[in-house]
């Protein structure tokens, strides 16, 4: 054989060899060769990339001078100052496919005792992003979408001597995944263990004063919630429970979320959130459902469109290049189904409402709610009335049909139960994540466990004590740290409802003013977090 014929065969046979390997592995085991998802290993480079230093007077005067007073006295002076690294990571996407994120290592830095030493890790799981650009990280970078929820980050957990380690998530930032698998149980919680594997790396490598002290704390806002609590749920599974978790404003009874918007009730911003469902559900590893029939063909693209280049400032413009609707969900009601008939008046029900410009195909929104006739959640009666948990239980349904509700159920968390203690926070009038899908629900199937489980360990605080009084109820804690933290709550209500910006969402409720009722409960919700997790 000639020489050039024998190399040419020599390449063709080691490239079979490679395929053969390939084939043989998982995705992760071929990712470039880097550290493998789920291992002790997750960081992609040794190299240090630090951000900022900043001191606690920087703190004081450039970033605690933006809250108001209520808020200022809540969130506490800073004690320590913060240095900031970002890092890159390997982890997986929705069908276990290989890719990379990054995420942000904020570390106490100063000279009060609290800022240096073994100090305590938050694990923060940010809400939803609709730029592709979020990252925590940024702190340089006032147009960066993640600027102000980094702030608010270092300003209630850093600057008080907490070590946090935040993932940007895959498929932000410089993350290779094109999508970002949304609101699913399983990638979200890998992903934000391998940042938290890699963000520890980063801190052994940073030789500052601070070290971690192996207390583990885990929380996270709307989308963070939700994440959150499916992290706790999977160090659970591993046998490696966190110290405590406050999951904040979630909307853990996943199913029971999307009934009520397919059963005439959406929340605000459902335009976006069932785009970024829709597009994460298609790419998990059964790939059940079909985008061709969930969207209306005027916009069979919407679920390409976030995380994309757009923030929320320039989601008008979408809007207005016939990209996505505003609000309307749905078309006008069909006749024939009465649930569909009846449930969208009131004072907003025509804006989640258009007869042509609609998001949601009308034949797959039938399909789905007689799946929810067939087959109901506890949480969200097909009636369209408020559950009532006292006299039905919040259960799952038993065998949905639909492929959509298959999903939503997979990766609904009311069937976890915490070892360690747990803080649910929110507000009943939440427009975005209903109370009564998120910690009302969770809730209630916690303390209907309390018989069997008397370990449980659990508080939940409803923010807004106007009309329904808000609450703040506790199990299994001490008699010293019940009295602690209704301390807290009572000043984090007190504040909330007392916010001169909260007249101003008064004002606003009937249309956009919507959106600030959300976004007014994550700093109250985590100054309550931060005296949960000082309790431990």
């Amino acid at each position: 054989m000639p020489l050039n014929h024998l190399k040419l065969a020599c390449k063709n046979l080691a490239a079979l060899a490679l395929l053969f390997l390939v084939s043989t592995l998982t995705p992760a085991d071929v990712y470039a060769g880097r550290p493998l998802s789920g291992s002790s290993s997750t960081l992609i480079s040794d190299a240090l990339t630090m951000i900022a230093t900043l001191s606690p007077n920087t703190l004081q005067t450039q970033w605690f001078s933006q809250y108001p007073n209520d808020q200022q006295a809540l969130i506490e002076t800073p004690i320590c100052g913060v240095q900031i690294n970002k890092f890159e990571y390997v982890t997986v996407g929705g069908a276990g496919e290989p890719t990379n994120a990054s995420g942000a290592l904020m570390i106490p830095t100063g000279t009060a005792p609290q800022c240096s030493g073994p100090r305590p890790v938050v694990l923060y799981a940010h809400g939803t992003a609709i730029d592709r650009a979020e990252d925590l990280s940024a702190v340089n970078d006032p147009k960066n979408p993640a600027y102000n929820s980094a702030i608010r980050i270092i300003l209630i957990f850093v600057a008080q001597g907490y070590i946090v380690i935040a993932p940007n998530y895959a498929g932000y930032d410089v993350s290779k995944l094109p999508y970002a698998p949304y609101l699913n149980e399983k990638q979200q919680a890998q992903d934000m263990l391998d940042g938290l594997t890699a963000g520890r790396q980063v801190l052994a490598l940073i030789k500052n004063g601070a070290t971690d002290s192996d207390k583990l704390f885990v929380t996270g806002y709307s989308q963070g919630g939700y994440v959150s609590m499916a992290t706790l749920k999977a160090l659970d599974s591993e046998g490696r429970p966190a110290t405590a978790g406050a999951p904040m404003s979630g909307p853990y009874a996943l199913v029971a979320a999307g009934d009520e918007v397919f059963l005439g009730h959406p929340n605000f911003g459902a335009t976006v959130y069932l785009s970024m469902i829709a597009n994460s559900y298609a790419h998990l590893p059964q790939g059940s459902i079909n985008l061709s029939q969930v969207f209306n063909p005027l916009y069979a693209d919407a679920h390409n469109l976030f995380p994309g280049t757009v923030d929320r400032a320039h989601f008008e413009s979408l809007v207005k290049a016939g990209k996505i609707p505003l609000t309307a969900v749905f078309q006008t009601p069909p006749t024939g189904y009465n649930n569909i008939d009846t449930l969208h008046g009131g004072m907003l029900g025509s804006i989640w409402f258009d007869p042509t410009n609609y998001l949601v195909n009308t034949v797959f929104r039938e399909a789905y709610v007689s799946d929810i006739e067939a087959h109901p959640d506890g949480a969200a009666p097909p009636d369209g009335s408020e559950p009532d948990f006292s006299i039905t239980p919040p259960d799952l349904p038993e065998n949905p049909e639909n492929l959509l509700r298959q999903d939503l159920k997979a990766n609904d968390l009311r069937n976890y139960l915490p070892t360690m203690p747990l803080l649910m926070c929110g507000a009943n009038r939440d427009p975005e994540v209903s109370w009564d899908q998120g910690a009302g629900a969770m809730t209630a199937i916690l303390n209907g466990k309390t018989k069997q489980n008397p370990s449980l360990r659990f508080a939940t605080l409803d923010l807004d004590t106007r009309g329904t009084p808000g609450t703040f109820t506790s199990q299994g804690l001490s008699d010293a740290q019940n009295t602690a933290m209704q301390r807290v709550a009572s000043s984090a209500q007190s504040a909330f409802v007392a916010h001169q910006y909260r007249s101003e969402i008064d004002k606003l409720i009937p249309f956009l003013g919507l959106e600030g009722y959300h976004t007014a409960e994550e700093p109250y919700c985590a100054v309550v977090a931060r005296a949960f997790f000082n309790l431990f």
